[in-house]
């Protein structure tokens, strides 16, 4: 259930926000989700909002499952790695 909302909500995510962001899911574990988001997004001013873009697709497709950022890293210029913290 909650791996099928996070995809549901990555693919949302896609298809509106490439070719400037993209987003993969890497793992989902117990109460949280890592995923890598990339493209020239990275470049720009307002990197968090660009990211937190995805919890607001996750509480569209699965309002009963509630997100925020535990934690990110920039990996590189146009990559960056993000722990969501899950309730539900």
């Amino acid at each position: 259930m909650i791996r099928e909302a996070v995809e549901r909500a990555v693919e949302n995510y896609n298809r509106y926000r490439r070719p400037e962001a993209a987003a993969r899911i890497l793992e989902v574990k117990e109460g949280s989700v890592l995923v890598e988001f990339s493209g020239s997004f990275c470049y720009t001013c307002g990197v968090y909002d660009w990211l937190e873009d995805l919890i607001y697709e996750l509480r569209e497709v699965s309002p009963n499952i509630s997100a925020r950022i535990r934690s990110w890293k920039r990996v590189s210029d146009d990559r960056i790695l993000v722990e969501f913290e899950l309730t539900y």
